[in-house]
C-alpha cells in the first residue's frame, strides 16, 4: 500500500509538472501573440517567430521560408544556428545564403522529395528523428551542408504556416532538438501541438503584416498617381510634384545628419519619413481642380489660347484701313507724297502701339501708371466689323449675351481695338483685354491669383477629410502649409515660424527651390543655383523662410547634389556659400 501511495504521489507530481509546463507554454504563446501583433517590420516579425519556436523546443537551429505563389517557390527568409554561430537574413547579405526551393519540377510535378517543399505542398507537419536514416525524403543537400561545415544535422521538425483560410503561406523548420545537457535528441511529439499553435499565430501575423504592407503600397501608389496626374495636367509644371519630395527628403536627411549643429536632437522614425514622403507628393493635390487656363496662363491675354494673335489681327485691320485711306486720297487727287508720309506715320504709330501691347502681355516687367494709361488710350481706337458676331458661338456663349447685345452684334459696327465688355466677365473671371493687359506684374489677375492660391485651401480641405492612422495625422499640415512664411506673410492661414514644425518649414524651402530651378515653366527662364541661393537668402533676410534650415541647405551641399542629378549643366554654377552664411565657421 505504501508503494502504491508513493507511486500515486509521483504520478500526481508528474501531472502537476505537466500542467505547470503546459501553463507556461500557454502563457508564452499568449505573450508571443502580443509580441507578434506589435512587430513593426517583416524582418523583426520573422525573427520573433523563429526565436520563439527554438525556445519552445530548445532547437540548435532553424529556418523560416515563405511561399511565393507567382513563382511556385519557397523563399528563404531567415536561418539561425547556435553551433555554427550563423545568423542569416534574406536581403541583408550581399549574397543569398540559400537559393529558392522549387515547389514543382520542370514537368510541373509536385516536389515531394524536399521536406520543406513537401510540407508546403501538403500542409502536413513532419518530425524526423535522424535525417541520415530517414526514408522518403532527399537529404542530399543536408549531407553536403554538413560535409562543408562539419555540422551534424540530425533531428528535424518541419511545420506549415497556414493562414485563416487554411492556405500554406510558409514553412518553419527546426533542427537538432537538445536536452538540458546540450545533447542532440529527437523532437518530442508532445511539443508538436504547441509548435503548430505557434505556427498558426505566426501565419496570421505574417498575413496581417502583408496586408499592412499592401495597404501602404496601395496608398503610396495612389498618392503617386495623383501627383503624376497633377504634373501631367500641365506640361509647364510637369515633374513639380515628383521633384519636391526629392528636395524635401534631401533637406530632412541633412537635418537628421546634423549631429553637432542646430538639429542635433532632430530625428525621424520610419513612419515620420513615410509621412513626409506622402505629404510632399500630396502638397499640390488641390491643383487637380484649378482651371487649366489659369494654371497654364503664360501671358496676360491667355485664356485657352494667347489672344495676342486676335489683337494683332485687329492692328493689321487698322493698318489696312490706313492703306486704303491713303489710296483713296490719292485717287481723289491729293498730294501723293503727303499721302505716303501720313500713311507711314500711321503705320509707325500702330507698330509702336502694338509693341507696347505685346510687351505688356508678357508680364516680365512691372507696368507703371503711364503704360497702363497708354493701354487704355490704345484700346479706345475703333475698327469696323462687318460680320455677324453671334454665329458659331456655343450655347453657353449665347446664354451670356442679352437680347440687346445679340441684336447689336448681328449688325456691322464699330468696335474698340482692345475690348472690355460686360459679357467678358463670367465664371468669376474678367477676361477683358485692357483689364488683363493692365496687370501691374506677372500674368495673373487678382481673381486668377486667388484661384491659384486657393489650391492650398483645397489641398487642406481634401486631405483633412481622410481618416489617417495616428502616425500620419500631420499630413494635412505638412502638405498644406508650404506657402506659409516664417514672418506670417504667407497664405492661406498666415502662420508664423512658431506655428510650424520642422517638416513644414522643410516643405516651404523645397517648394520654392523647385519652382526657381524648374526648366518647364513658360513664364520664366530656369534660374542658376547661384541665382536661386541669392533669392532664398533674400527671403531668409526678410524672415520668410527658416534661417537655420536655409543655412543647413547651404552648408550640407545638398543643393549641389540635387543640381548634379536633376538640373541642366548650365544651371549648376558656383555658389559663394560664405557670402550667404550667417553663422561663423559653418561654411
Amino acid at each position: 500500500m505504501a508503494r502504491e501511495r508513493d507511486e500515486a504521489k509521483e504520478h500526481q507530481k508528474d501531472l502537476t509538472r505537466v500542467r505547470k509546463k503546459d501553463a507556461n507554454y500557454l502563457a508564452e504563446l499568449v505573450e508571443l501573440g502580443i509580441a507578434l501583433s506589435a512587430s513593426q517590420g517583416r524582418e523583426e516579425l520573422n525573427q520573433k517567430i523563429l526565436m520563439a519556436a527554438r525556445n519552445f523546443t530548445n532547437a540548435d537551429g532553424g529556418s523560416l521560408y515563405l511561399v511565393n505563389r507567382e513563382e511556385s517557390e519557397l523563399h528563404f527568409r531567415i536561418m539561425v544556428n547556435d553551433t555554427l554561430e550563423t545568423f542569416f537574413v534574406s536581403g541583408r547579405e550581399s549574397e543569398k545564403p540559400f537559393p529558392p526551393l522549387q515547389l514543382y519540377d520542370t514537368q510541373g510535378r509536385p516536389n515531394y522529395a524536399n521536406i520543406a517543399t513537401y510540407v508546403a505542398l501538403t500542409g502536413k507537419a513532419i518530425n524526423i528523428d535522424d535525417a541520415y536514416s530517414a526514408e522518403g525524403f532527399d537529404f542530399t543537400g543536408t549531407r553536403a551542408f554538413d560535409a562543408k561545415t562539419g555540422y551534424r544535422s540530425k533531428s528535424f521538425l518541419t511545420v506549415p504556416l497556414k493562414n485563416t483560410s487554411g492556405v500554406v503561406i510558409g514553412v518553419l523548420q527546426l533542427i537538432n532538438a537538445r536536452d538540458d545537457a546540450g545533447n542532440v535528441i529527437s523532437f518530442d511529439p508532445a511539443i508538436e501541438p504547441i509548435i503548430n499553435a505557434l505556427a498558426s499565430q505566426a501565419a496570421v501575423a505574417i498575413e496581417n503584416s502583408r496586408l499592412l504592407v499592401a495597404q501602404r503600397d496601395l496608398m503610396e501608389s495612389f498618392v503617386r498617381v495623383l501627383g503624376h496626374a497633377i504634373d501631367a495636367k500641365s506640361p509647364h509644371t510637369a515633374g513639380h510634384c515628383s521633384r519636391v519630395p526629392i528636395i524635401a527628403r534631401m533637406l530632412a536627411q541633412a537635418a537628421v545628419d546634423d549631429r553637432d549643429g542646430t538639429f542635433s536632437n532632430f530625428y525621424l522614425t520610419d513612419m515620420e519619413w513615410y509621412e513626409l514622403d506622402l505629404s510632399a507628393w500630396l502638397h499640390d493635390c488641390g491643383k487637380i481642380v484649378t482651371p487649366d487656363h489659369v494654371m497654364e496662363k503664360a501671358t496676360k491675354l491667355e485664356t485657352i489660347h494667347n489672344r495676342i494673335h486676335e489683337v494683332r489681327t485687329r492692328f493689321e485691320v487698322l493698318r489696312r484701313d490706313a492703306e486704303i485711306e491713303m489710296l483713296k486720297r490719292k485717287l481723289d487727287g491729293e498730294d501723293p507724297d503727303q499721302c505716303e508720309a501720313d500713311f507711314a506715320k500711321r503705320v509707325s504709330e500702330l507698330e509702336t502701339q502694338f509693341a507696347l501691347v505685346a510687351d505688356a502681355n508678357i508680364g516680365d516687367a512691372e507696368l507703371d501708371t503711364d503704360a497702363i494709361f497708354a493701354l487704355h488710350d490704345i484700346g479706345e481706337q475703333k475698327w469696323t466689323r462687318y460680320f455677324d458676331r453671334t454665329i458659331g458661338l456655343s450655347w453657353a456663349e449665347h446664354e451670356r449675351l442679352s437680347d440687346s447685345e445679340l441684336a447689336e452684334l448681328r449688325e456691322p459696327g464699330m468696335e474698340s481695338l482692345l475690348m472690355d465688355r460686360e459679357f467678358d466677365i463670367y465664371d468669376g473671371f474678367n477676361r477683358g483685354e485692357v483689364y488683363n493687359l493692365s496687370i501691374p506684374s506677372g500674368t495673373l489677375t487678382s481673381e486668377e491669383r486667388q484661384v491659384i492660391n486657393d489650391h492650398v485651401v483645397i489641398t487642406q480641405d481634401m486631405l483633412a477629410q481622410l481618416p489617417y492612422p495616428k502616425e500620419l495625422q500631420r499630413i494635412p499640415e505638412i502638405a498644406g502649409n508650404h506657402h506659409e512664411k516664417m514672418d506670417g506673410s504667407g497664405y492661406p492661414r498666415g502662420l508664423t515660424g512658431e506655428d510650424m514644425g520642422i517638416l513644414e518649414k522643410v516643405m516651404v524651402i523645397a517648394d520654392i527651390f523647385e519652382a526657381l530651378t524648374a526648366v518647364d515653366r513658360p513664364y520664366k527662364r530656369p534660374k542658376t543655383l547661384s541665382e536661386c541661393i541669392s533669392i532664398l537668402a533674400d527671403m531668409r533676410d526678410k524672415g520668410q523662410i527658416d534661417s537655420d534650415l536655409f543655412e543647413l541647405f547651404l552648408t550640407s551641399g545638398m543643393y549641389q547634389e540635387y543640381g548634379r542629378k536633376y538640373l541642366r549643366e548650365d544651371q549648376c554654377d558656383d555658389v559663394d556659400v560664405p557670402q550667404f552664411v550667417l553663422t561663423p565657421g559653418t561654411a
